[in-house]
């Protein structure tokens, strides 16, 4: 009786091992897979840093002309502003010139007109 509990207990564990035998090749047929898509990501990793550091560079390169493009772009505003200020502000000048004339010479006649009768 011993002896078939013996026999049984060792048949139990040969069919224990036998599944984590099986349980072990899968593992290590998945470790396989794991381990060949791993490299092909580093291969990809690569490309992918050389790609990406080609369109960095692009980029700056695109940015660069923009940045340049608009500065070219403010200084041609900013000349033709400043010229048309300047023409405003002489039209200014010349306005409140010839205001003060008018003024001046209103005062003049205002100064030579008879004193108003006592009423």
């Amino acid at each position: 009786m011993a002896f078939e509990r013996l026999m049984s207990a060792f048949d139990r564990f040969e069919q224990a091992f036998d599944r984590h035998e099986q349980a072990f090749d899968r593992h290590e047929q998945g470790f396989e897979r794991v381990m060949t898509a791993l490299d092909r990501h580093e291969a990809q990793t690569g490309d992918l840093t050389v790609f990406i550091r080609d369109i960095n560079r692009r980029s700056e390169k695109v940015v660069n002309d923009l940045l340049r493009g608009n500065r070219e772009f403010c200084r041609e505003l900013i000349a033709k502003t400043d010229a048309k200020a300047d023409e405003i502000m002489a039209e200014l000048k010349e306005g409140r010139e010839e205001s003060r004339a008018q003024r001046q010479a209103l005062l003049n006649l205002i100064d030579r007109l008879p004193p108003p009768q006592a009423a």
